[in-house]
């Protein structure tokens, strides 16, 4: 009889039934439970097993039960086994192999792949400098000498950094671990500290040398590391050394980090400016948290010589806010329509707690500054008129920040509502820290965090947002805004009254049945003059007009004199042009006439005029009534209908003796 046994069966026949229990590297066991033999075996793999009952009492009856395929694999097992069985009274018929056993799987690492894959995670070159701020100030340090150089090493330009704070040092235990071990951070469980997951360090890797020297009440370390990247690339793993040292550090603590052939020698970030941004903005020594009443480390201190620099300079410590300027009617009397560009007034919502989930506190600071405020403080505001490397638009950097440790770590514009338009963002400067954020691993992310934490923080930031909008209407910036544009409209309208004034002071006049006419520079001022002399001499036109628009098509429409009623009359076009030139914007066939001050001085008898959708351009033809008197056409040699040009200069000089 053969018994293959399922999940079913096997536990509804436990308790009747003998087992035998095989695992990779674990013991065969071997009777009736709880009364097990045990025989260490070791197999390399675990098949479905089918047993009989009837083995007989010999080697011999094994052999034959095990000619199926899968049993030649456990066959030399039973064979071994099977003086033990008879000995403790086992009998084969009684015997059952239970499939449903656990096997252990030992997960493995590529410790090689994983190190090459963490120290690559790191995505700007600038980040080694916040994993050196974070670190010194989980050390409780108070100062960090942050140098920059390039040296010639190897006959190579080779760039060259160091990092030296007076925190605690470590000892050997700590270098080994958490500063050379991945995973290993001595702060994992601390929340006063920013470092969480042991990766910080890895970027060090991406170098050609690695020292590090450092000191505590346990004694003086030193340890190396030689092409570190080098051999990850390459699937091996890299080798630091350790060895106890003399003591170095004035104060007996603390620790210099030397990191040589970083990121390929490329520095073309490391200049000054672009340096103290990025440690201003995103690391721990720019924390945002002085504005959150929290003062511990407030006299921390950086020391700073980039490549650009000839001496270190002094960094004090928390993010750059400028000073509040809020009084709108003292900004508006000093600047007037720049006014908004000064303005500056800050919200502070600090040690609040999520409504939906009271463990998660959050504290919102929001800065309103005006355009020209943020470039005084801030030197990387690209200019208006130039585009220097590492600087940015205010639209690229402003707006609303997330933070963790209260480091901006993410902008995320899209979570609020803010002022009227996309360019009222670049009016923020404002972060929302919460400490309950799940970070990624090279910190550049919070999409670690639960949905429904970030939904309820963008909840209430919308909320604190709505709230400085309408302040800011009422008595704020956009108060300022209004004012702004009405006086910008007045200092318009003042500067165009003025310009116009100068105008009509030294323009020509005549004077006709008493009224005085003033010479047009523009075609509006032609329509003026001609309606004028219409009403006063209309007998010098054969045409009433009826409708003038210069909004869409041709100027004017007109009709033929006469007392008929004006629904049973034909319509027709005029076209005005202050100066007549070779080129018409509109098509001949429903012109009648064209109005016009003067021709242009290349316009003669000889000129074609083109216009839309015309294929046969027309040409100027001029009929003396007198020696003094010309009437002027635009004929083609295809169409009977002749357009007529009334010269009004020469008109009222020849018919009226007007002249300006």
């Amino acid at each position: 009889m053969v018994y293959t046994p399922t999940l079913r069966k096997v536990r509804e026949g436990w308790g009747t039934r003998s087992s035998v229990v095989i695992l990779k590297d674990m013991k065969l066991r071997v009777g009736h439970p709880p009364s097990w033999i045990d025989h260490k075996f070791t197999f390399l793999k675990v098949f479905e097993l089918r047993v009989c009952e009837d083995y007989g009492n010999s080697s011999s009856d094994c052999k034959k039960a095990s000619s199926h395929n899968k049993f030649s694999t456990i066959h030399g097992l039973l064979t071994m086994s099977y003086i033990a069985l008879k000995n403790n009274g086992v009998k084969m018929e009684d015997l059952a192999i239970d499939v449903l056993s656990w096997q252990l799987i030992q997960p493995r690492v590529s410790s090689e792949s994983e190190f090459r894959e963490i120290a690559s995670d790191f995505g700007d070159p600038l980040e080694i400098v916040r994993e050196a701020i974070s670190n010194a100030f989980d050390a409780k340090a108070t100062e960090l000498r942050i140098l920059f150089d390039v040296q010639e090493i190897d006959g190579l330009a080779t760039l060259v950094i160091e990092f030296e704070d007076n925190g605690t040092g470590m000892n050997a235990e700590v270098l080994h671990e958490a500063f050379w071990g991945l995973g290993y951070s001595t702060s994992r469980h601390d929340k006063e500290k920013i470092g969480e997951k042991g990766h910080g360090t890895k970027i060090y890797l991406r170098s050609d040398l690695i020292e590090v020297k450092t000191e505590n009440e346990q004694g003086a370390w030193e340890s190396i590391c030689e092409r570190p990247m080098r051999d990850l690339a390459n699937r091996k793993m890299h080798s630091p050394k350790i060895r106890r040292s003399a003591q170095w550090k004035e104060g007996g603590h603390g620790t210099l980090i030397r990191v040589v052939g970083y990121n390929s020698s490329e520095r073309s970030k490391f200049n000054h400016n672009i340096v103290r941004d990025y440690i201003y903005w995103f690391t721990k020594f720019g924390s945002i948290e002085r504005l959150a009443d929290i003062a511990e480390n407030v006299n921390f201190t950086i020391h700073l010589k980039c490549l650009d620099d000839d001496d270190y300079w002094e960094c004090t410590f928390g993010h750059i806010f400028p000073e509040e300027n809020s009084d709108v009617n003292e900004l508006f009397s000093k600047y007037e329509t720049s006014a908004g560009d000064y303005f500056v007034r800050r919200y502070l919502y600090l040690n609040q707690r999520l409504e939906d989930f009271p463990e998660v506190s959050y504290d919102i600071i929001i800065s309103v500054e005006g355009d020209q405020v943020k470039r005084l403080y801030n030197p990387l505001i690209r200019d208006r008129k130039r585009d220097k490397k590492g600087t940015y638009k205010v639209g690229d950097r402003y707006g609303l920040w997330v933070c963790k440790d209260y480091i901006p770590i993410e902008r995320v514009n899209p979570w609020i509502s803010f002022g009227t338009g996309s360019s009222s963002f670049t009016l923020l400067h404002a972060f929302v820290n919460c400490q309950s954020l799940k970070l990624t691993a090279n910190r550049g992310s919070i999409v670690n965090t639960s949905p429904l934490i970030l939904e309820a923080l963008q909840k209430v930031v919308q909320q604190k947002i709505d709230l400085v909008d309408d302040d800011l209407s009422k008595k704020g910036i956009f108060t300022l805004f209004e004012w702004e544009k009405e006086q910008r409209t007045l200092s318009q309208e003042k500067s165009d009254f003025t310009s116009r004034r100068k105008v009509i002071l030294n323009r020509k006049t005549a004077v006709l049945n008493g009224r005085t006419l003033w010479e047009p520079s523009n075609e509006s001022e032609l329509f003026g003059l001609f309606m004028t002399i219409y009403a006063l001499h209309p007998e010098l036109f054969d045409f009433e007009p009826v409708d003038y628009n210069t909004t869409r098509g041709i100027d004017m429409i007109a009709r033929n004199k006469t007392e008929n009623n004006i629904t049973e009359s034909d319509f027709w076009y005029i076209e005005l042009k202050f100066t007549l030139r070779g080129t018409l914007n509109h098509g001949f066939k429903y012109l009648r006439y064209i109005l016009c001050w003067d021709f242009d001085k290349n316009v003669n008898s000889s000129t074609e005029f083109a216009a839309v959708s015309e294929s046969e351009p027309r040409f100027l033809e001029t009929h003396s009534l007198s020696e003094d008197v010309n009437l002027y056409f635009l004929n083609s040699k295809s169409s009977a209908n002749k357009i007529q040009i009334i010269k009004l200069r020469e008109l009222l000089l020849l018919k009226l003796g007007v002249t300006f």
